[in-house]
């Protein structure tokens, strides 16, 4: 009995350990965590050529290539573009993403490196939204602007900062598909 009165005391008069130092370490750890996923996830950089027709493009600096216009379609909450096919045959496409009260002109073609690259077919500046390829470079028909086609990075004109705006897409099976929120919410950068 004696022990077990020994016991309550110890157990009332000893200080209580403190779990601060437990709650202290999982919090850094949870910073760490968090800062390092944020730096990891704001490097990468969306792969916004995700098709490859497996072949180098050649354009010829004589040609001229217009945009061929062709239909898109919505299903199962994301914009068909066009087709990996398509792009393929005609390569250089223009089409509309029309829903939900949104207009959204789009195109999409090979670069020279043989990647498909789909963008929002507009140049905000002049507002123009047809362009044509010749040599390596994609023109706006309403300004002249010319940017590089592999980059986008401008070489002349007055829009030459408000190049079509590359758009991150899948791959579904033929279809090239751009998430129909993505489209909902896009606006002119200026």
């Amino acid at each position: 009995m004696k022990n077990d009165r020994e016991a309550k005391k110890q157990k009332f008069t000893q200080p209580k350990k403190s779990k601060a130092g437990l709650y202290s370490l999982v919090g850094i750890v949870a910073v760490v965590v968090m800062i390092s996923s944020y730096f990891l996830l704001s490097n990468s950089k969306p792969n916004t050529a995700l098709a490859d027709t497996g072949q180098k493009v050649n354009y010829s600096s004589n040609a001229k290539l217009e945009q061929t216009i062709v239909p898109s379609k919505v299903e199962n909450g994301k914009e068909v573009v066009t087709t990996l096919g398509t792009v393929k045959e005609k390569q250089f496409i223009k089409t509309e993403y029309k829903a939900n009260g949104k207009v959204v002109p789009l195109t999409a073609f090979i670069q020279p490196n043989g990647k498909v690259m789909v963008a929002v077919s507009y140049c905000e500046p002049c507002k123009g939204d047809s362009f044509h390829i010749s040599g390596n470079q994609i023109i706006c028909d309403t300004c002249g602007t010319t940017w590089d086609l592999q980059t986008l990075k401008g070489t002349s004109g007055g829009c030459q900062d408000y190049p079509p705006q590359a758009l991150t897409y899948s791959v579904n099976g033929d279809n090239l598909e751009i998430p129909q929120a993505a489209l909902d919410t896009w606006a002119p950068r200026v």
